[in-house]
């Protein structure tokens, strides 16, 4: 290794060596009144030694997710296009809902009807309620009246009819003698033809009250008839009847009730799940990410669970790397990784390192993380990655920052806006084109890294940041 690293500086070094000779046959005294040479610099940084940019892998993003309806229908809106930037919870498509806005209608009309039959078969339960005491009265009364028939009479009944009669017999007797008396009288011309009248009619209705106080009295000695059994038997199975029907009626109600309860209950349900398919009418973004993939366009017809579009997760990228079976061992999870895309370095992170090897290249996948916070880098660019396999740093410079005319290879420092020649000295490592310098230069000194052939001791210049020291 060390004899091809020898090889690498020495055709390096000659090529600056044959580009430096021209410039050593200039004059430096005409440089001091140049005008301002344009070069590029940069800052001196310290570096890990024994890196190689020997592996390459194409950027994927940390998350995908295909996007899918749960439900078919016709697409009525996909706009966004691929590249397009999306929030979690952001609607990014949406079916035809008319149908869907239908059955939510449909089922909000059916907990309607249901409530109205709960309603009903309430009131109905309080009419079988009302019903069912009024029943029970009427039992009441016919069982009163059925046990007063059986029973007759109470001797003190009897008493207060005797007594009624007595009065009676007593009072037409004494209106019969009166009227007697008066008859003489009137006869005699003593009494007037009125008193003579109102004589009679006294002893008349006397014996009509006597009479009725008999035939009260004859009633209540004999008894009730057979006609009065039965009708107040009569009267009181009708009332047992009443009841059982109000009953009947209660249980008719309370089973309708029942009945429409459970369809209310079924309606709510029909509502939610007609509620759910219309939500899912609307194709919502689970994530924050990049539309990686379009798979479907507005009119579109699709069904339950197809593509629609893939969403990737740019923040952070992933990168897998494949590893020769022979290095894997210096692989570890949490290690460091350079990865380089253009002239642009990052610091990746081996997140997972698989657990087998590829049958087909011999080589196991390990898997980088690499921050991506202004998304400028993006899935499908191939990159390449460097593994530092030793913890030893140092300076590296590109090759075309050293000039070497044959005695000591120099570089241009840009001092306050003048290129300072400043001898070097090389180490032993070559890094993606890059010298190993082991003296001459200290981190954060700013060096002239494109143009350099050009320049003289003391030239004024105009740099421009970029590019790796």
């Amino acid at each position: 290794m060390n004899k091809k690293r020898t090889i690498i500086i020495l055709t390096l070094s000659l090529s600056i060596a044959i580009a430096g000779c021209s410039a050593g046959k200039e004059d430096a005294a005409l440089s001091s009144a140049a005008q301002p040479v344009a070069v590029r610099t940069a800052i001196v940084k310290s570096s890990p030694l024994h890196t190689a940019y020997n592996l390459s892998g194409t950027l994927q993003a940390y998350e995908e997710n295909t996007l899918a309806f749960q439900n078919g229908g016709t697409v009525a809106s996909a706009s966004l296009s691929v590249g397009t930037a999306v929030q979690k919870g952001a609607v990014i498509a949406r079916l035809d809902d008319a149908d869907y806005k239908l059955q939510v209608e449909q089922a909000a009309a059916s907990i309607q009807e249901a409530q109205a039959g709960i309603d009903n078969a309430q009131a109905n339960l309080q009419a079988a309620a009302s019903a069912i005491q009024s029943a029970d009265a009427g039992i009441t009364g016919a069982r009163a009246n059925v046990n007063k028939v059986n029973k007759g009479a109470r001797a003190q009944e009897k008493q207060q009819a005797q007594a009624t009669v007595d009065k009676a017999q007593s009072t037409y007797t004494k209106a019969k003698t009166d009227s007697e008396r008066t008859q003489k009288l009137f006869e005699a011309g003593a009494a007037t033809a009125s008193d003579n009248e109102s004589a009679r009619l006294n002893a008349t209705a006397a014996l009509k009250d006597l009479e009725q106080a008999k035939d009260s009295l004859s009633l209540l000695l004999e008894g009730a008839t057979t006609e009065d059994h039965q009708s107040a038997q009569a009267s009181f199975q009708d009332a047992l009847a009443g009841r059982s029907k109000a009953f009947a009626a209660s249980e008719q109600a309370a089973a309708s009730k029942k009945q429409a309860s459970a369809n209310y209950e079924k309606a709510l349900v029909a509502k939610s799940q007609a509620e759910l398919a219309l939500s899912r009418t609307r194709l919502i973004s689970p994530v924050s990410g990049v539309i990686l993939d379009k798979i479907v366009n507005t009119g579109d017809l699709v069904s339950s669970g197809q593509a629609v579009y893939r969403i990737g997760s740019i923040d952070r990228l992933k990168v897998l790397l494949p590893v020769p079976d022979s290095e894997i061992r210096d692989w570890k999870k949490g290690q460091q990784v350079s990865v380089m895309l253009y002239e642009e370095t990052r610091q990746g992170t081996v997140s997972n390192v698989y657990p087998s090897t590829s049958t087909n290249t011999g080589r196991v996948n390990v898997e980088i993380v690499i921050s991506n916070p202004q998304r400028n880098w993006l899935p499908g660019q191939v990159i390449k990655a460097a593994h530092q396999v030793t913890d030893k740093n140092g300076i590296l410079i590109p090759a075309e920052a050293v000039i070497n005319t044959g005695s000591k290879p120099f570089i241009f420092k840009d001092v306050q806006g003048k290129a300072v020649k400043t001898p070097v000295e090389l180490g032993n490592q070559v890094v993606e084109n890059q010298l190993q310098i082991v003296s001459g230069l200290r981190e954060g000194e700013r060096i002239v890294i494109k143009g350099a052939e050009t320049l003289f001791d003391g030239n004024a210049i105009q740099s421009e940041e970029g590019g790796r020291p």
